[in-house]
């Protein structure tokens, strides 16, 4: 199964970094990369996501302002080349931090760990429990 992945970052060599990490890993497809994190958003929307490399300072907006301004069910793996942004992004929920420049063993290991996520929540637990209750309940 192919896992989708977008890149939301202001810096054009960075996004297409980015890119290629993703499109030369196995379990990834590429939806968008995106310079404009207005239009990075509209794309999580549009295509439903699995996870999303999203830069921390752009032009406009910052991914903190970002995030406070909207809501998405989706993996996010913020990255920057300032390391004090790392304990926020972790206060916000974010799924994991990379330092730029990314490096590939980090991005893989940011990526499985994803992916097992995204896995163990789509395997539901079976409820045996209510069957031994059955059994195991004095008869009345």
């Amino acid at each position: 199964m192919k896992y989708t992945a977008l890149v939301i970052d202001d810096s054009s060599i960075q996004r297409l970094a980015t890119s290629i990490l993703i499109k030369n890993h196995p379990d990834l497809k590429l939806i968008g990369s995106h310079g404009s994190p207005y239009e990075g958003i509209k794309a999580i929307y549009d295509h439903k996501v699995d996870m999303v490399f999203l830069d921390v300072l752009m032009d406009k907006v910052n991914a903190f302002e970002l995030l406070d301004s909207i809501e998405i069910n989706t993996a996010i793996i913020m990255n920057s080349t300032w390391a004090n942004f790392a304990k926020k992004a972790f206060d916000y929920g974010i799924d994991d931090f990379i330092m730029k420049p990314m490096r590939k063993t980090r991005f893989e290991r940011a990526v499985s760990k994803i992916i097992n996520e995204i896995e163990l929540k789509r395997i539901k637990p079976v409820k045996t429990y209510s069957v031994l209750k059955r059994f195991s309940s004095p008869e009345t």
